[in-house]
């Protein structure tokens, strides 16, 4: 799955005036530095406009709270509008540059690189050296027993009940879930609760050189420096590649025909036992489980080699400039700014106005009789349901919405894009700059 923002440099005086939201003054000890870049794919361009700069990176949330997920107030345990995530303090959660959701817990990275987690815990994601589940914001831990509080993060990403940060320093930190190899250090240890850092294929040290991740609850894929992509966890659908094992405990190389690295990578997804990238000339490729054809490649046929997404029969995607996959489906961000869409369909997800499952890439479409959707500058899939920001910075949602998660006000499907809504007093989603897509519920910061 993925999760992108923009670079972002409020503060933390900043007050939120808009619409009666409560002040964030003095909300959290942030050290306002710059972070840039997005774990798989180019960074999230700001509006092209300006916007209003009282938000903050004020967090909202959406759809399902059965394990307070949402960071507030649910009392029926769902949200059908976006309203704001509050802290301990009773502040809402601003200074946030990334967000990331899994099953039942959500991520958000500040500007001085520390992670805040909150949801459920059971299996340690929250990184917090429990158990217990945390309806508020509350900082991760360091990795590998060390001291203090987890720093120095660029990107973070998270899916099922299993979480991972990028350091600005090219190494990886993975917590929660270890049933199959998702820490990717060796460890048979079963779900420890402190954070740890990846090892390199050998075992011999960190792993380095690394400028993108992406998250599936049982595997994880690294994009490096060299264009090339390391995957460990489990490999039951080829997911990791010909060359992992059946469970990678370090990290492999993905390769492709004859066994040979796969190279000139820009950007990885992973989702639902299927692994995405997307190459330097604009086509993608994909591998792994490929019953609802999530391979894009016309077939239901797995296979652990990379072979690229087709538009139809023999005719390559072409022009892709971004890559999201979730639990069984696929979504391409073309360079013309419209987006294309593959695999299981069933909520809408795929936004053609059908429910028809695709084995080709599919244009999204427009609201209303638009042909297509247009002038999209970042794409997140969520499970069973998809997410657009244009490039005015406001955002549609489509697909499954039976928790609220997309923000209609209701919890009606819908198979092609839409507008979303805001509870009473909250500032409208017009300068999205971050998304968290989890199960069930969805996650959005505004500049």
């Amino acid at each position: 799955m993925t999760a992108s923002s923009s670079s972002l440099s409020p503060t933390l005086s900043t007050v939120l005036h808009s619409s009666g939201v409560r002040s964030a003054v003095a909300l959290l000890a942030f050290a306002v530095v710059g972070v840039t870049g997005c774990a798989q794919a180019e960074p999230l361009a700001a509006p092209g406009t300006t916007g209003p700069s009282n938000t903050g990176g004020l967090v909202l949330s959406t759809g399902f709270s059965d394990a307070s997920q949402l960071g507030r107030s649910a009392p029926t345990g769902i949200r059908t509008s976006f309203g704001p995530v509050v802290t301990s303090a009773g502040q809402n959660l601003v200074g946030v540059v990334r967000l990331a959701a899994g099953e039942q817990h959500s991520l958000a990275l500040g500007h001085d690189g520390r992670v805040l987690a909150w949801g459920a815990n059971d299996d340690g994601q929250l990184g917090n050296g429990s158990r217990g589940p945390s309806a508020t914001p509350a900082y991760v831990r360091a990795p590998d027993g060390a001291p203090g509080q987890l720093t120095g993060v660029t990107d973070i990403a998270a899916d099922s009940n299993t979480s991972v940060a990028l350091r600005k320093d090219g190494t990886v930190v993975v917590w929660g879930r270890d049933n199959s190899g998702q820490r990717g250090n060796a460890d048979i240890t079963p779900d420890p609760l402190t954070p740890s850092v990846v090892l390199n294929p050998s075992g011999t040290g960190p792993l380095t050189g690394v400028r993108a991740i992406s998250v599936d609850g049982g595997s994880e894929l690294a994009l490096t420096d060299q264009g090339t992509v390391l995957g460990w966890g489990d490999n039951t659908y080829g997911q990791l590649g010909s060359s992992a094992p059946a469970v990678a405990k370090l990290p492999v190389a993905i390769t492709g025909a004859g066994r040979a690295p796969l190279t000139g990578v820009r950007a990885i997804a992973i989702g639902g036992q299927h692994s995405v990238a997307l190459l330097g000339d604009g086509r993608v490729v994909a591998w792994g489980r490929n019953e609802v054809n999530q391979l894009g490649d016309g077939t239901t046929t797995g296979r652990n080699i990379p072979r690229e997404v087709l538009v139809a029969p023999g005719k390559p995607l072409m022009g892709a400039t971004e890559i999201s996959s979730a639990e069984k489906h696929t979504l391409a961000l073309l360079k013309d700014g419209t987006v294309v869409g593959w695999g299981r369909n069933n909520g809408g997800q795929l936004g053609d106005g059908t429910l028809k499952t695709r084995a080709f890439a599919t244009q999204v479409r427009g609201r209303g009789k638009d042909p297509k959707l247009v002038g999209v500058q970042h794409v997140v899939a969520g499970e069973g349901y998809s997410v657009a920001v244009l490039t005015n910075g406001t955002i549609m949602t489509w697909g499954a919405n039976g928790r609220g998660q997309l923000a209609t006000g209701d919890r009606s499907d819908r198979s092609k894009p839409g507008p979303v809504t805001v509870e009473n007093g909250v500032p409208p989603p017009s300068w999205v700059t971050a998304i968290g897509a989890g199960r069930r519920h969805l996650l959005i910061a505004l500049r």
